[in-house]
């Protein structure tokens, strides 16, 4: 009975210890936890400033984009300068058609070549 009771008091302190090394890991789970939460809150106030800085950057962005669209457009409803007239292309000059020497030869049109015999009725018509 002597070493049953040693049994149970040696049980006993092997609890005690267990319990105080949960107290340690409890209380160091705590620690963490408390540290992660301000790394949590550090990180978020970060984001938010970064995300107001950029929402900052966007709107002055949209401010610039139209501002030059405004100007784009005050630009085109100006009435524009006339364009200078385009260049003309130089084209060859043409010689002249050679003049008929006798009045009568103006006159008549040239002999017909190989024409029927309805064409060659047609053509001694005045015209």
């Amino acid at each position: 009975m002597a070493s049953d009771l040693a049994a149970v008091e040696q049980e006993i302190e092997q609890l005690k210890t267990s319990i105080e090394q949960l107290k340690t890991s409890q209380e160091q789970m705590v620690r963490d936890n408390a540290e992660l939460a301000e790394q949590l809150k550090a990180a978020q106030a970060h984001m938010a400033r970064d995300n107001e800085n950029a929402a900052e950057q966007l709107k002055a962005s949209q401010e610039q984009m139209a501002r030059l669209i405004a100007k784009a457009s005050e630009q085109n409803l100006r009435p524009k300068t006339p364009a200078p007239p385009p260049r003309s292309i130089a084209t060859p000059t043409r010689k002249p058609a050679p003049k008929l020497s006798s009045p009568q030869a103006s006159a008549r049109p040239l002999a017909p070549t190989q024409r029927g015999p309805e064409q060659q009725q047609l053509s001694s018509v005045p015209r």
